[in-house]
């Protein structure tokens, strides 16, 4: 270990030499273009005793074994390449001789995948629902063709559940194997990630990737280039004990294997769908986590997805999302251009379904965004937020620093915080009923970003929702002064916060995607731009980009208040007018003869308020403050004297015809 973290501050210790960056755990550092610690990780001797060990294994490691979380606590899912198919099971027990223990099978789906030295032609699923009970070990070992008078079984291996009032997770972003030209040294400092993580949070019920596991993006793959980076991944033991939970990203997004690789739970559906798959989700105690494919651009598939998590877990108190793309993220390559396209997408969808907080990897560098709503970055002071409104997007930075890159100039005023220290790095969620806290650290365990903290002390609400609902309220029902004070305060609020309103942007992009009309043509679909879209294509882009609208926490929380207060404050108003017993409405239309009158009943609340009435031809029809109405003058039969009966903003008006 003091040999690897010598190597990790010689990195930066050549930065400083070339740019005076003070030295210290975290911050941002001027890298030109791009860096990567396998330069000095092949020089490592812990590097070269492990290399021995990964040669005799690479080559079977492609096929190992990967738990993945089931649809809540209770299940768990399976996932292996093998040589041959068969059926697939997973005997489990809570004691080591399986004396008591549970089979069960799984469905085989035929396969060709090399890794240039074996070939595989069986991916086995297999799903377990409704059995693990919290706070227990599990023994599993496992076969790809179960016979019940007898097969074959794995070696055994373990896995813990933990209580469901609380959870730590572990979060990874981009370990990319292969990305920095070795395989073997990327899948030595993902392991070494990972081993620091575990040390962290060794309770830790899950792993949340965030995408581009491997490098590799071509679909086209005679020497086995994926299959090698996928053994690389899959290669470190914590894999076999830790669920992941992965999303698929632009370097999977063009090949099958991720599918194969990967049992996701609720992905039957299908939706946002890919050649790699789809989106999923999942439970876990009070949280409810989705996944997201964010290399389809197909809104209305999203949204099918987010809709069915969110019904089916109406109670869940933390809504959490993961994604590749870091549509608020701040890293030089994507995220003031491709990233930021895509926020068009997703941004809307997060801001509907009152997501809490989304992580995603992308740019290889670590960002936590202010709370973001419609665009708006909502500064609340200090890294501890209670009650916020609006969502966190948390780009991770890469967990096996196989490539690493510079920061956006300038800084993004969405940006609440951002690193690009040289050096591998990874996240623990810790999540209960009334707090979910992010702690991030490097390799070598020293804290990487400021510990994040969102407290909850009542349910979840979206104020944009209170304030469109108060835009729809119509002045006619209620009094000037009480109307007044409520477009007073919208209007304060729109200064304010500028809301977007809709984007024929995002609707174009959505609705061509993958089609020659698609605007857009980044990882192998279509024909569009690669760069940032144009000014004027997108409002929530122009927001973003060219408005760049912040607000204080205190702020918008009074401009909130004035709109909430200004319609509890509306005063309701009524204007009923009879002839006799019958109601006159609006437009009604009555005849008189000449030199007679007409007697109307006016009532109208509140009384302390005045009524006009007034005649659009005195010399032919006169009307009184009392709702007294004279014919003077034959108006003829098909003309008629509009007279008109106001009350604060209610309106009536009769048709007068006089024969």
């Amino acid at each position: 270990m003091k040999s690897r973290i010598t190597a990790f501050l010689l990195i930066i210790g050549i930065l400083y030499t070339q740019s005076l960056v003070p030295v210290c755990a975290y911050g941002e550092f001027p890298i030109q273009t791009e860096l990567s610690t396998a330069v000095t990780t092949t020089a490592l001797p812990e590097y070269q005793d492990w290399l021995s060990q990964w040669q005799e294994q690479a080559a079977a490691a492609t096929g190992n074994i990967l738990l993945i979380p089931g649809a809540d606590e209770t299940g768990m899912n399976f996932s292996w390449y093998s040589q041959q198919g068969g059926t697939p099971a997973v005997q489990l027990d809570s004691r080591p001789d399986f004396a008591r223990s549970s089979i069960f099978t799984g469905k085989s789906a035929p396969i060709c995948r090399s890794n240039g030295t074996t070939v595989y032609f069986a991916a086995n699923h297999v799903a377990v629902k409704d059995f693990l009970k919290p706070g227990l070990t599990y023994y599993y070992r496992y076969t790809e063709n179960y016979d019940p008078a007898g097969c074959g079984w794995s070696h055994t291996f373990t896995f813990k559940t933990q209580d469901t009032g609380s959870f730590s997770a572990i979060l990874t972003g981009d370990s990319q194997i292969g990305a920095s030209g070795s395989i073997p040294a990327d899948a030595f400092n993902w392991e070494e990630t990972l081993k620091c993580a575990v040390e962290k949070a060794p309770d830790a019920s899950l792993l949340l990737s965030a995408g581009d596991q491997i490098n590799y993006k071509s679909d086209q793959d005679e020497t086995g280039v994926r299959e090698r980076e996928y053994a690389g991944f899959l290669y470190p033991a914590y894999l076999r004990s830790l669920p992941t939970a992965a999303a698929i990203g632009n370097h999977e997004s063009k090949g099958t294997d991720y599918q194969f690789h990967f049992y996701n739970p609720h992905s039957e559906d299908g939706y946002g769908a890919t050649p790699s798959g789809s989106d999923y989700y999942f439970s876990r105690g009070n949280a409810l986590f989705i996944v997201l494919n964010s290399n389809s651009r197909n809104i209305p598939a999203h949204r099918k997805l987010m809709k069915k998590a969110v019904s089916s877990h109406p109670d869940a108190h933390w809504r959490i999302v993961m994604m590749h793309h870091d549509i608020y993220g701040s890293g030089v390559m994507h995220s003031n251009r491709t990233s930021a396209n895509l926020r068009t997408i997703f941004a809307p969808l997060m801001d509907e379904y009152e997501i809490d907080v989304v992580f995603s990897g992308h740019d290889h560098s670590y960002a936590r965004s202010h709370f973001m709503l419609d665009g708006t970055a909502i500064q609340y002071p200090g890294s501890t937020v209670t009650d916020p409104a609006g969502t966190a997007y948390i780009s991770l930075g890469t967990s096996s620093g196989s490539k690493m890159y510079g920061l956006a100039s300038p800084r993004q005023f969405y940006v609440a915080e951002r690193t690009n220290a040289p050096l591998p790095s990874f996240s623990i969620l810790s999540v209960d009923s009334s707090s979910l806290s992010l702690k991030t650290y490097d390799t070598v365990g020293k804290p990487y970003a400021d510990t994040f903290t969102i407290v909850k002390t009542k349910a979840r609400s979206n104020p944009l929702s209170s304030i469109k609902k108060a835009q729809k309220w119509k002045k006619t029902g209620y009094t000037k002064s009480s109307f007044q004070k409520l477009k007073t305060a919208l209007s304060g609020f729109h200064r304010k916060f500028r809301p977007t309103g809709a984007d024929a942007g995002a609707d174009k992009i959505s609705r061509y995607f993958r089609t020659a009309k698609d605007p857009l043509s980044y990882y192998g679909y279509a024909a569009g731009t690669t760069e940032a879209l144009p000014d004027g294509f997108s409002t929530l882009l122009d927001k973003t980009r060219m408005q760049r609208v912040s607000i204080t926490a205190s702020d918008f929380l009074t401009s909130c208040t004035a709109v909430t207060g200004a319609v509890k404050k509306l005063k309701k108003t009524s204007l009923k007018i009879k002839q006799g017993k019958k109601t006159l409405k609006d437009g009604a239309v009555l005849t008189l003869k000449k030199g007679k009158k007409l007697r109307l009943k006016i009532k109208a609340s509140p009384s302390r308020y005045k009524v006009t009435c007034r005649s659009g031809a005195k010399k032919y029809v006169s009307i009184s403050r009392k709702g007294v109405i004279r014919a003077k003058k034959r108006t003829g039969k098909k003309n008629t004297v509009r007279v008109t009966i106001r009350f604060q903003n209610r309106v009536i008006r009769l048709k007068i015809r006089v024969r």
